[in-house]
């Protein structure tokens, strides 16, 4: 056990009723010990939450409760009738309900006919009733975005998920089991997820939530209990636990030695190698910043005041309406994505699936595409060449994948991210990187190896910047922070005053700041425009 952790419970809320309870469940698959010898108890009106990296045996576990995995070893009670079979069904009956990660949903059916078909059917109103009774439970769950007759795959990702609950929840289950529930909702879809399982809890209904957002877990969750590598690590009540605490008993060491070693930086020794002068975008600026050879820079800041779209106009995804960006002394021009390229400026997309990846492709297509003329000769693709570069950074990357050609979208979040990392190195003459949220969705052992990747790139030379909405990311990994509020730079951590208390301080205060977006700018004279950066990525 990590030092400072508290000791897990011998037993909470003694006086009531235990209605899900896995004792000594264990299960192999060939090699792979996916879980071994877990036991779990869920009480009536609790939340539990289960946390641990991909791969710690969550989903097995899920997947014993539920019926749709047998256990090798071990017994399964729901409200305290024995679960005897691999049978979902039968959980069904006995009162389980499960919403799950990737929405068991029928897409080319209506929203009323996936409800229809998740109700039992004795809940079942009469066929030409359905509509009706459909648009009655859209009102109850507050699905206000959600049409009955809607087909569901014309749904967005956010409205699916809440659906995938709302069917869950329709047999009114003695215990709701949730997988990672909140991975397609924003802050909004997170807030009534909350709400609807705690009005749920509190009339008597247990709840079993698992997820890899800490920050959520510990504000939603009564217990929680933690796995690694298929092992439970105890129970603990959520009150009063600490983010840093879970981490520690979910990767097995402390949390301070988690975070790669910060480079050693001096004004001396390093040259500056972006320059941004008087930067401003449509609801950002300005902004004037400076980023040393080597430096890792944080972007803090309250969501939605302007550092997407900053990155979005230093990667030239969106023309800047006036300003200046160097790189070693060169006008960047950033009227297309093309000039930020070439003057070696690259995105590490915050949107992995939608901005970054081809998902149906395989990691080594993925990895590669973007440097393909380097394995080409006369036009064809060199494949040995390709698949040995690919190799290699899936080796230095830890990347798990059980080959180069598995498609990507049947990769863990975190192992989808470092797919898109792995481009940058691949990529020669890389300068500055933009990392857009880059452990969001991510586990916690992936969530480390993407520090390491990324700080050795820095020790290389390179420089990164990070936007990330985690404080503990930012003042455990960056060299220096600087927090945005309502598109300006209003305050800048470093040294001894870095610190996730002094981050959330400086957010907090500068929320209710206001900028003149008319302040006179810096432009570029025609001296200026006409040299430019006319140079080629020499890759």
């Amino acid at each position: 056990m990590a030092a400072g952790v508290k000791l897990p419970l011998q037993d909470s809320t003694p006086d009531s009723e235990v209605i899900l309870s896995l004792q000594g469940v264990s299960k192999r698959y060939g090699a792979v010990q996916a879980v071994r010898d877990v036991s779990l108890e869920c009480r009536a009106g609790e939340i539990h939450a289960v946390v641990g990296e991909n791969g710690s045996g969550k989903s097995t576990l899920l997947g014993i409760a539920s019926g749709f995995v047998d256990p090798d070893r071990g017994t399964v009670t729901i409200g305290g009738q024995p679960l005897r079979t691999d049978s979902p069904a039968k959980a069904l009956r006995l009162g389980l309900g499960m919403a799950y990660q990737d929405n068991a949903q029928v897409l080319g059916l209506a929203v009323k006919e996936n409800l229809y078909l998740a109700a039992a059917p004795e809940k079942r109103p009469p066929v030409l009733k359905m509509k009706k009774w459909a648009i009655e439970i859209l009102a109850r769950f507050e699905l206000h975005n959600v049409f009955a007759d809607m087909p569901v795959g014309y749904l967005a990702l956010e409205d699916r998920q809440r659906l995938e609950v709302t069917k869950a929840l329709l047999s009114d289950p003695k215990v709701l089991l949730l997988d990672e529930p909140t991975t397609a909702l924003g802050p909004e879809g997170v807030e009534w997820l909350h709400q609807t399982i705690q009005k749920c809890a509190r009339q008597g209904m247990g709840i079993v939530y698992v997820s890899h957002r800490l920050p959520e877990v510990l504000s939603v969750a009564d217990r929680v209990t933690v796995l690694r590598d298929g092992v439970s690590q105890g129970t603990y009540e959520a009150r009063g636990m600490t983010e840093s605490e879970l981490i520690e008993l979910m990767i097995g060491r402390s949390f301070d030695s988690a975070f790669p070693p910060r480079g050693i930086l001096s004004d001396e020794n390093t040259s500056v190698v972006l320059n941004v002068t008087g930067l401003q975008g449509e609801f950002f600026g300005p902004v004037t910043l400076k980023l040393r050879r080597g430096e890792i820079l944080g972007i803090a800041g309250v969501e939605g005041n302007g550092q997407g779209d900053f990155f979005q106009t230093l990667t030239g995804i969106i023309p800047p309406k006036r300003g200046l960006v160097r790189v070693d002394g060169r006008h960047v021009d950033l009227t297309s994505p093309v000039g930020a390229l070439r003057a070696g400026i690259m995105l590490l997309a915050g949107d992995r699936k939608r901005e970054a990846l081809f998902l149906v492709l395989g990691v080594k297509s993925n990895a590669s595409i973007q440097v393909l003329h380097r394995l080409s000769r006369l036009g064809w693709v060199r494949r040995g060449l390709e698949r040995r570069m690919v190799a290699q950074m899936v080796e230095r990357l830890k990347i798990r994948t059980p080959s180069l050609e598995q498609p990507v979208q049947f990769l863990s979040g975190g192992n989808q991210q470092k797919v898109s990392l792995s481009r940058i190195h691949l990529r020669k003459h890389v300068k500055v990187i933009l990392a857009d949220e880059p452990t969001q969705g991510v586990d916690v052992r992936s969530r480390f190896d993407i520090y390491e990747a990324l700080r050795s790139k820095a020790n290389e030379g390179t420089a990164i910047i990070i936007k990330s909405s985690d404080p503990i990311e930012l003042s455990g990994f960056c060299d220096r922070v600087m927090v945005m509020s309502r598109g300006q730079i209003i305050n800048e951590l470093a040294g001894d005053d870095l610190s996730e208390r002094r981050i959330i301080e400086a957010i907090v205060g500068g929320v209710n700041l206001s900028y003149d977006m008319s302040l006179p700018m810096p432009t570029m004279s025609i001296e200026e425009q006409a040299i430019g950066n006319a140079g080629e990525d020499s890759e």
